[in-house]
């Protein structure tokens, strides 16, 4: 997995952040500001906008993933309709 890239102005320790956190909220309107936890990233800041953004696009390629998916299904059921199970016999019945 290719991990995020970023600079050492946007790297803060956890207790600076703590100290001064109405400073890094304002910077992680500009960049997102890296919470540190012994020297490890351990958290991230950022505008709430960008946030929105990044949720949208994750809900867009998820929606596009399941499309493809079934849309292989289907393919495949349209090629050799005798593997498909009919729904009677896995239904759960009560």
């Amino acid at each position: 997995m290719k991990k995020p890239t970023f600079n050492t102005d946007q790297l803060v320790s956890a207790s600076t952040a703590a100290k001064t956190f109405g400073a890094v909220r304002k910077k992680a309107k500009i960049l997102p500001q890296f919470i540190t936890d012994n020297g490890e990233v351990d958290t991230v800041v950022m505008e709430y906008r960008y946030f929105e953004e990044m949720y949208a696009r994750l809900q867009e390629l998820e929606d596009n993933e399941e499309e493809r998916v079934l849309q292989e299904r289907i393919e495949r059921l349209e090629e050799n309709p005798s593997v498909a199970i009919p729904w009677k016999s896995v239904r759960r019945t009560e």
